[in-house]
C-alpha cells in the first residue's frame, strides 16, 4: 500500500510528467523527499529507474479519477491508420453519391 503523497507522486508520472521539481512542487513537497519517495516506489515496482510507470501502477491504480493515459488503452499508430481508412471510405461514398446526383439530374 502506498501512502498519500506517494500516490500524488505516481499520479503525476502516470500521466507523464517527468521534471522533478514541477512533481515536488505540485504534491507539495521537497526534492529531497521526492528522491526519497521515487526510490520507494522502484523498490514497491510502481515505477522503473527511468521514471516510467509499469504495469503493476496500471493494473493497480485503477483509482485514478477513472482517467487513464491514451497511450495505456489506444495504439496510436493503429487508431490513426484506422480513421484515415473510415475517412477515404466516407469521402469514397460522399463523391460516389454526388456524381450519380450528378448524372442523374443532369
Amino acid at each position: 500500500m502506498i501512502s498519500d503523497i506517494e500516490e500524488c507522486v505516481l499520479k503525476k508520472i502516470i500521466f507523464g510528467e517527468k521534471n522533478s521539481k514541477k512533481i515536488a512542487d505540485s504534491c507539495g513537497i521537497t526534492e529531497v523527499t521526492l528522491n526519497v519517495i521515487l526510490k520507494r516506489l522502484i523498490d514497491e515496482g510502481y515505477i522503473d529507474w527511468e521514471i516510467n510507470p509499469t504495469e503493476k501502477a496500471y493494473r493497480e491504480l485503477k483509482w485514478v479519477n477513472g482517467v487513464y493515459p491514451i497511450e495505456y488503452y489506444v495504439n496510436t499508430k493503429k487508431f490513426l491508420k484506422m480513421t484515415i481508412e473510415i475517412a477515404i471510405v466516407v469521402m469514397f461514398f460522399v463523391t460516389l453519391i454526388l456524381v450519380t446526383w450528378w448524372v442523374l439530374w443532369s
